[in-house]
């Protein structure tokens, strides 16, 4: 293919998985400063028929408070990969078709997600930059 350079499939996959599961851990630390420090900026979500772009890490804590707040009210205490696939890589640029599961202190099931995260590698580190999803009925 013309343009296209040679890349480690295999270690690129396991360099995006490790930053995809840092995103989890980050979310389910229930700290924001900790869950944005696994993001790129701008930081791109489509989700619920809209689409929202946060510039900043700053703006993107501020504006996620109130989200984190109403997602731990609803009796979620962590999120877990249910599936992982990676059907587009490249050497800087990852797709991963993902199914996360919602649970509570439990265990229990509360939603499940399908989504599509787009992870990059900027200036040697790997992090999400959009994310798009929705809950399966």
């Amino acid at each position: 293919m013309a343009g296209s350079s040679a890349f480690d499939r295999t270690g690129v996959e396991k360099e995006a998985r490790a930053a995809l599961d840092a995103f989890l851990d980050g979310l389910n630390s229930h700290d924001l400063e900790t869950w944005t420090r696994t993001l790129h900026f701008p930081q791109i979500r489509v989700h619920e028929g809209a689409v929202t772009v946060w510039q900043e890490p700053e703006e993107y804590i501020r504006g996620s408070q109130a989200e984190l707040e109403a997602l731990l009210a609803s009796g979620w205490h962590r999120s877990a990969w249910d599936e992982v696939e990676f059907p587009q890589v490249s050497a800087d640029q990852v797709h991963a078709q993902v199914r996360f599961s919602r649970l509570d202190a439990e265990g229990r099931r509360l939603a499940v997600f399908d989504s599509v995260y787009v992870l990059t590698r900027q200036d040697g580190h790997w992090g999400v930059l959009a994310r798009i999803g929705y809950e399966v009925s």
